[in-house]
């Protein structure tokens, strides 16, 4: 199966609102989507083709990313109804072939369906990664979440990275449940 995503180039407009007292939610109505993140973390530019958002904790090291695209339903090898195949189609190898491949290693976990607050489906996994630099590389760590929506897709990826696999696994003990909280706040908007 491939899934073309081709890059979406378009402005970000973000129209900040308050969750609650200590969270601020992002919505770029430009690309069709929000995120709720903890108040005191920073917004960074974001960087490549589809990324459109970046926030950081702070010296934690523990960040979000948000990556938006054109989704193409007709191109050869995708899915005929994107829903269903969240729903019920989805499997491990849709993790590697769609997320893992943007890295030198990947090995995803724990996946499971979530649905967004109308109902529509998104898939939801925890990722060990790995990103080579040169001579050196850097273990990591990230929940991840993904969906397809009408002619577009949405994919937030919550991690960090350690000089090794053990600091890497000492520094998300005390996040896990804050990067899960960011990334399942994901809602990509329908069409």
């Amino acid at each position: 199966m491939h899934i073309g995503f081709p890059p979406l180039a378009a402005a970000l407009l973000f129209c900040a609102s308050a969750a609650h007292a200590a969270d601020k939610t992002v919505h770029d109505q430009d690309n069709g989507f929000s995120l709720t993140f903890p108040e005191g973390w920073t917004i960074e530019p974001p960087s490549g083709e589809t990324m459109r958002l970046k926030v950081k904790s702070g010296d934690q090291g523990l960040t979000c990313r948000v990556s938006v695209g054109r989704y193409d339903p007709q191109a050869s090898g995708s899915p005929a109804d994107p829903k269903a195949f969240i729903e019920t189609d989805w499997s491990v190898e849709a993790w590697q072939e769609m997320v893992g491949a943007a890295f030198t290693s990947a090995v995803f976990s724990s996946d499971k369906l979530i649905r967004f607050p109308d109902g529509y489906p998104a898939r939801m996994a925890d990722m060990d990664f790995r990103i080579d630099d040169g001579n050196a590389g850097s273990p990591g760590h990230a929940k991840v979440v993904l969906s397809l929506r009408g002619t577009h897709y949405g994919l937030v990826t919550c991690g960090l990275t350690g000089d090794s696999v053990e600091q890497m696994k000492q520094k998300w003990a005390p996040l896990g449940g804050e990067a899960e909280r960011v990334a399942s706040s994901f809602v990509l908007d329908g069409p």
